[in-house]
């Protein structure tokens, strides 16, 4: 069941009523950190600003300003480059119609490209003002733009681009996520929560707190265990239960802005990639419903707050200044 708006008001009070010093776990002193294993040069030499790994094609996308690349996962050789206008802020992926999505910010667009090929198949207008994130939702076969001006969370048809709806939300919209139940999940940096929309009805359900952690950026969803993973800019990544619409629980990260990527395991969830603005790399560990901090690097070179993880080998890939940080234990 989705949270409803009373509900999550509940929760809401619920989760006000918990100390800000609430049961954070401690960090595993014994685990062992990331460390760079290995760097991969791209074509074009501009910061990294979106990464996307689609584990089965064994293909990296990588996006920046004027471009997207796809890096072969296994032995880092460019295997497409798609040219575009303007800096790409958000990439998703919709494998079983063979496309990607980027969105760019400074011409309000979404650009639609073949993922075989990285070779582009339109451009189509993002509904809203500087979109910033993008999410593929397998149920509807739609796409969620988030704007972060003006609140509006667009709905484009993934297979033409043609409008299908929006959902004005108000606040500065961030990183979007779905699970498999038919909900969208929308970072606010504005409201300090996470928005719930219905992916059919295209109705808002009701916002859910991020305290004590304030400018939501990034989010990602566990659906085996229902939770949800935020990435904030005041040094957090919380977790929210969807069910009940309440935070459960907190780990500390790096200082600003911040990123999230999840590894996944045959039928479980492992492990979340957190990098911040300050360079810091905290990886976050998942084990029976409970997240702690396994371990925390700052690579040399670390810029920006993408990231993105090949499930299959457990690699993690950060950007630096201009190429592509690879990291594994």
């Amino acid at each position: 069941m989705q949270p409803t708006p009373s509900l999550l008001a509940i929760a809401a009070a619920l989760v006000l009523a918990l100390p800000a010093s609430a049961a954070e776990p401690k960090a595993d002193k014994k685990a062992e950190a990331y460390k760079v294993a290995a760097t991969i040069k791209t074509d074009i030499q501009a910061p990294v600003l979106a990464l996307r790994a689609d584990t089965d094609a064994r293909r990296l996308y990588v996006a920046r300003q004027g471009a997207i690349e796809a890096i072969d996962i296994d032995n880092g050789s460019r295997t497409g480059k798609l040219a575009v206008s303007g800096a790409v802020s958000a990439i998703a992926l919709a494998p079983e119609l063979n496309r990607g999505f980027a969105t760019i910010a400074s011409d309000n667009t979404v650009v639609v490209f073949d993922l075989k090929t990285v070779q582009l198949l339109k451009t189509v207008k993002s509904g809203g003002s500087e979109p910033v994130g993008i999410e593929y939702e397998a149920m509807t076969k739609r796409l969620f733009v988030s704007h972060g001006k003006g609140g509006a969370l667009s709905v484009l048809a993934a297979d033409s681009g043609e409008p299908v709806g929006s959902v004005a939300l108000k606040g500065k919209l961030r990183g979007v996520a779905s699970d498999t139940r038919g909900a969208i999940y929308v970072a606010d940096e504005e409201q300090n929560g996470v928005h719930v929309i219905d992916a059919r009805e295209l109705k808002a359900k009701g916002l859910m707190s991020t305290w004590p952690a304030t400018k939501p950026t990034s989010i990602t969803v566990d659906d085996k265990e229902r939770r949800v993973y935020v990435a904030t800019a005041s040094g957090r990544m919380v977790v929210i239960d969807p069910d009940i619409g309440q935070m459960v629980g907190y780990v500390s990260t790096g200082t600003g802005e911040g990123g999230i990527a999840a590894q996944y395991q045959p039928n479980r969830f492992v492990r979340l990639f957190v990098p911040t603005a300050d360079g810091q790399l905290t990886v976050v560990a998942n084990a029976k419903l409970s997240v702690a901090v396994e371990s925390t690097a700052k690579p040399d070179g670390a810029r920006g707050t993408a990231v993105a993880v090949d499930g299959k080998s457990g690699k993690a890939f950060m950007a630096n200044a201009n190429d592509i940080l690879v990291l594994n234990k």
